[in-house]
This record gives C-alpha cells, structure tokens and sequence, in this order.
C-alpha cells in the first residue's frame, strides 16, 4: 500500500470512528434525553400525587374544622339552653317563695284584722252598755262624715 492508500485509509477509518463516535454520543444524548423526560414524567406525576394529597389533607382538615365549629357551636347552644332553663326553674322557685310569703302575711293581717275588729266590737258594745246615745250619736256623725267625704271624692 502506498501512502496515498494509507493515507485514504486512515481518513475513512478515522472518518468512520467519528462517525462511530458522533452516532455513540447521539445515542447517549439521545438515552439520557430519554431518561430526563421519564424522569421528568415521574416528577410530575410525584407532583401531581403531591398536589392531589395535600388537597385532600386541606379538604379534611376543613371537614375538620367545620365539624369542630359546629360541635362547639352545639356545646354553646346546649349551655345556654341549661342556662335559661336555670334560670327559668329559679325564677319559678322564687315566685312560689314570693306567693307562698304573701299569703302568709295576708293570713297573718286577715288574722290581726280580725282581732282588731273583734275587740273594737268588744269596745263599741261596752260603751253602748254604759251610754247607749252617745254611741248612736257619734255611729250617726261617723256615717255623715263618711257621705260627705264621698259626696266631695264624686264631685271632682
């Protein structure tokens, strides 16, 4: 072989071994472009798990908050309740205690009342006894009085 033949065969073996090179490198490029979109698939699919989790964590803790809301709003409601049915049952107890004084005290004055007019009656009969026209005369002046006050109460 002559030089001019090696020559031509070093350049086509050359050439063929950049070739060689240039299609293993695209290949590699094209494996590892491959690679990154797979990984890159992987990490959107993680995100979208990520994303559909952490929806679901916010959903739940929302149905959570709310539940709690409203159990304590039922808490509240039930205490307030007891509290004016509290208050209602005292104010019961009270009035009875109230109408049970009075009734007492209008037993007691009925009671004293009573005394009275029996002893002013006492007292009438014995002055009738010692001075029967002296007691008719102030009875008289006492219901003339008496009509002349409510002849003036009528007049106004």
């Amino acid at each position: 072989m002559t030089d001019t033949d090696r020559t031509a065969s070093e350049a086509t073996a050359a050439a063929r071994d950049a070739a060689d090179k240039v299609t293993d490198a695209a290949a590699r490029a094209t494996d590892e472009v491959t690679d990154a979109a797979a990984s890159a698939a992987e990490n959107a699919e993680k995100a979208v798990k990520d994303a559909r989790g952490a929806a679901d964590s916010t959903i739940d803790a929302a149905k959570g908050a709310v539940a709690d809301a409203a159990s304590t709003a039922q808490d509240t409601l039930d205490e307030v309740i007891d509290t004016v049915k509290s208050a209602a049952g005292q104010a019961k107890d009270a009035g009875a205690d109230a109408l049970d004084a009075a009734q007492a005290q209008a037993q007691q004055a009925y009671e004293t009342g009573r005394g009275l007019v029996d002893d002013g009656a006492g007292y009438v009969k014995r002055k009738y006894r010692e001075n029967p026209g002296l007691v008719i005369a102030v009875g008289a002046a006492a219901v003339l009085a008496l009509g002349l006050v409510i002849r003036g109460i009528g007049r106004r």
